[in-house]
């Protein structure tokens, strides 16, 4: 096993320089990726500065390379229901094909022109690099829940007294308050009929 490591500490930046440009050539190796911070939706987050163990496989093709992403990261969640904070560990996958970048006679990069129709999103390869940053946070903010629970049965807060109903159940009398002015009448005491 080489000690070779073609990412670049605190990035999602994958060197290509170890893989030959022929199709059919293929490079796969275990990846250790750190979570930013800037990763969330609604009530969830990934935990920023974790480590996000990955296994990647590069495969030269025509066009460009094939990337496979099997990776994992940290969440932290407060449950939508008790408001509790929790965490788990999750798993993703990436599949995506990275487009070689068009060149002149020269060897110099021609820009790519983006159709304003297509909305299909096109990932290059530049220097003889991969930044799979993008690619990454799409398959966990689409993976993310908006509404997380603790536990799937969670039972909540009272919306009386604002306590997790599942530490101590109990229930509150509730009072229509168009009838507040007639409970006087049940507490005051009834008049003798014999007068």
């Amino acid at each position: 096993m080489s000690t070779y490591s073609p990412v670049e500490p605190g990035s999602f930046h994958v060197s290509l320089t170890h893989l030959q440009r022929r199709p059919g050539n293929m490079w796969e190796s275990p990846l250790e990726f750190v979570a930013p911070a800037e990763l969330e939706v609604g009530m969830a987050r990934l935990v920023p500065g974790s480590k996000m163990p990955a296994d990647i496989r590069i495969e030269s093709v025509l066009d460009g390379v094939l990337v496979n992403l099997d990776f994992e990261y940290e969440v932290e969640a407060e449950c939508a229901r008790c408001l509790e904070s929790f965490m788990w560990t999750d798993e993703a996958h990436v599949t995506e094909l990275f487009l070689y970048e068009e060149t002149d006679s020269r060897g110099r990069v021609i820009p790519a022109v983006q159709d304003e129709s297509d909305e299909s999103t096109v990932f290059y390869v530049h220097d003889d690099s991969l930044d799979l940053l993008e690619v990454v946070r799409d398959a966990i903010v689409l993976d993310l829940p908006l509404s997380p629970l603790c536990q799937p049965d969670c039972l909540g807060i009272c919306q009386q007294c604002g306590e997790k109903l599942e530490d101590a159940p109990h229930d509150h009398e509730i009072r229509d308050q168009r009838w507040a002015a007639l409970e006087g009448l049940l507490d005051s005491p009834e008049p003798d009929p014999a007068g």
